[in-house]
């Protein structure tokens, strides 16, 4: 079995008939030719927003093409005249060199680099026989011209031939006459300003189907009969123009022919097949809306309605899922507070939408991407999730694999694909970028996936501000930790100060109510004289030794403290009467266990004061504290007269 080659897609303009009916024709011809298909969506929305006056981050959707360069394809399929619209301050060479080494098929544009070779329609011829048409066939003379944008091939060509028509049957053309469009339905104000400027227009002819929507839209609310009182031409047959009220005269170019061929083309390059560069012949369509009657047939008439049935399908279906969506993300967002469960559930929502896979690559730190700024390509993605039909792999982020251009989107998917078709979507949130989603669905779903993506990119804003935000409660916790270490322990000896002891007495008090306990208070003997003798870090090591002590004999009971200087205290439970002599006897037997085996100076000796008490909630701990401290007064009488003693450190 030979390789299996994985095409790239380059596509701009995907809200628009046009390109759709492009990738219908690619995804046709790829499913019967046994190939890997990854497409590049740029997703562009401003025209849509316009009357909102919200931000423009469109220009982030230009970065998307770039990842092919990571996503190891044989070849790529550059639909450059739908993407080229949104592309600012990057000419058309400059586009096609940065895929350096990738060959590739360059639809809608022309192209002499023996890398690739072209499939583009006969723009000039197309737009000639319309305009002839209304010229002869309905003896016009005032025609306007809505062009597409000025850097756009199809669009030069088309204007062309509308200028070489017009002057070869000498009718004037003035600037006035002719506007730029951006081949997006949103052009009413231009529309509008030809009709101003041309109140004796007889017919607009427009260098594309999407446009007229806008040219159909302004001329009805003037009240103008389209077909009667004003006529109307497109270029491209999108579906749409053949429902449009008058159904739309237009010029075919079958973009959905192109997209086969575009494949056949792009196989043949991988299999070292010789090929050349095609251009399809463009076909005027006549239907009303030029002021022709066309009788339709009945065939043709059960063919639209079955057509519209499914568009009506279509729509209920996006309607559902428009539905289902927010409350899908919604349980998406809410497992922001866990990285790993967040990443599932984005695999499991994909999977209740039908999906049968997805991929989520994320780059290594998400990228905020100015507008203006020069836009620096990141050198890897990481495969986050994996989804193939109910079967989801989140990856551990050390364990992430990526994706650099030599180990690419095959190298990624499930061992059960025997061949996959991607279209990928640009995970943003403002100026804010996260990487790629990549789902294995029908050109038809774009619009309800572009979408949903938006919203995942929102969630994945979500996430890394938890994220963030969780890190600093954990830095603000372990600094809280350190600052309460501080505020209740003692700093030389490590046990509570204090402040902490005075808190543990009293949480000691009321877990222990109507228990028997002790409290104890004792004293470092002779620290005055240690200091003087042998220097306060002598002194220090003393007081380090008792607090051991103390805490040995009486932690496993309770709790203990260093009051300051050389005063302890502590307090623990006990159930017989002698265990106060024995606690007591046990600090002294640790103190003289430490003294016969130490070699310092001095003896570390602890007198220690006891009180019994039973734990009540109105407990006076002054008064206890003052019995406790009468004990100790009697306690060192019997301590040693002095700590000093004669150690042979040169035998020792």
């Amino acid at each position: 079995m030979g390789k299996k080659f994985t095409i790239g897609v380059l596509i701009g303009n995907v809200h628009t008939a046009h390109p759709k009916d492009l990738m219908r024709g690619i995804r046709a011809a790829a499913s019967g030719m046994d190939v890997n298909m990854i497409y590049f969506l740029g997703t562009q929305s401003v025209r849509f927003n316009q009357k909102f006056a919200l931000e423009d981050f469109d220009y982030q959707y230009n970065t998307v093409y770039d990842y092919a360069k990571l996503a190891k394809v044989d070849v790529l399929i550059i639909a450059y005249g739908s993407l080229c619209i949104f592309q600012e301050n990057e000419d058309k060479q400059a586009f096609l060199d940065k895929f350096a080494g990738i060959p590739y098929v360059l639809l809608e544009d022309a192209t002499d680099d023996p890398r690739g070779i072209y499939v583009m329609v006969d723009n000039y011829g197309g737009m000639q026989k319309c305009v002839e048409h209304l010229i002869i066939e309905h003896h016009l003379k005032h025609l306007v011209y809505l062009g597409g944008p000025e850097d756009n091939q199809d669009a030069i060509e088309r204007k062309a031939a509308f200028l070489n028509v017009m002057a070869e049957h000498h009718l004037p053309v003035t600037p006035e006459m002719m506007a730029v469009g951006d081949y997006s339905e949103f052009v009413d104000n231009l529309v509008e300003q030809l009709l101003r400027d041309n109140p004796d227009a007889e017919a607009i002819i427009s260098a594309n189907d999407e446009m007229t929507v806008a040219c159909y839209r302004v001329c009805k609310a003037h009240g103008l009969r389209i077909g009667k009182d004003i006529l109307i031409t497109g270029f491209d047959d999108v579906e749409r123009a053949r429902y449009s009220n008058p159904p739309l005269t237009t010029v075919s170019q079958d973009a959905y022919k192109m997209g086969q061929i575009a494949v056949e083309k792009a196989v043949d390059i991988c299999a070292g097949r010789p090929v050349e560069s095609v251009r399809l012949d463009a076909e005027l369509i006549i239907r009303e809306s030029c002021g022709c009657k066309v009788t339709r047939r009945a065939k043709e008439k059960a063919d639209e309605k079955t057509e519209l049935l499914h568009i009506i399908d279509e729509l209920r279906l996006f309607q559902h899922k428009s539905w289902l969506g927010p409350f899908l993300i919604r349980d998406l967002m809410q497992e922001a507070e866990n990285e790993k469960s967040f990443y599932r559930k984005s695999g499991e929502v994909f999977y209740h939408l039908g999906i049968r896979s997805s991929l989520l690559y994320l780059l290594e730190q998400p990228v905020t991407y100015e507008k203006g700024q020069k836009w620096k390509m990141p050198q890897r993605m990481y495969l986050t999730m994996r989804q193939y039909r109910e079967n989801i792999q989140v990856f551990e982020k050390k364990e992430r694999p990526y994706i650099d251009g030599s180990f690419g989107v095959p190298d990624c998917c499930s061992s059960g694909e025997d061949h996959f078709s991607y279209i990928s979507f640009l995970l943003i949130d403002g100026k804010r970028q996260y990487g790629l989603l990549m789902l294995e669905i029908e050109p038809e779903e774009i619009s309800f996936y572009y979408i949903l993506a938006l919203q995942l990119g929102t969630s994945l804003r979500f996430l890394e501000a938890n994220i963030k935000q969780k890190k600093y409660h954990d830095r603000l916790r372990e600094k809280n930790e350190v600052l309460n270490f501080i505020a209740i322990y003692d700093e030389l000896t490590g046990i509570y100060n204090r402040r902490g002891l005075m808190e543990s007495l009293v949480r000691f008090n009321q877990d222990n109510l109507g228990k028997k306990a002790c409290l104890m208070i004792a004293d470092l003997d002779h620290l005055k004289e240690i200091n003087d003798n042998f220097g306060h870090a002598e002194g220090d090591c003393a007081i380090r030794t008792a607090a051991g002590i103390v805490k040995e004999v009486f932690g496993q009971y309770g709790d203990v403290g260093r009051f300051g200087g050389d005063e302890f205290a502590g307090i623990v439970r006990y159930s017989e009467m002698e265990e106060k002599e024995q606690l007591i006897y046990n600090i002294h037997q640790k103190c003289e266990q430490y003294n016969e085996h130490s070699m310092k100076p001095y003896y570390v000796g602890i007198s220690v004061g006891v009180v019994e008490f039973v734990c009540e909630k109105k407990i006076d701990f002054i008064e206890m504290f003052k019995h406790a401290d009468e004990y100790l007064y009697e306690e060192k009488k019997k301590r040693r007269k002095t700590v000093c003693r004669n150690v042979n450190f040169e035998n020792s």
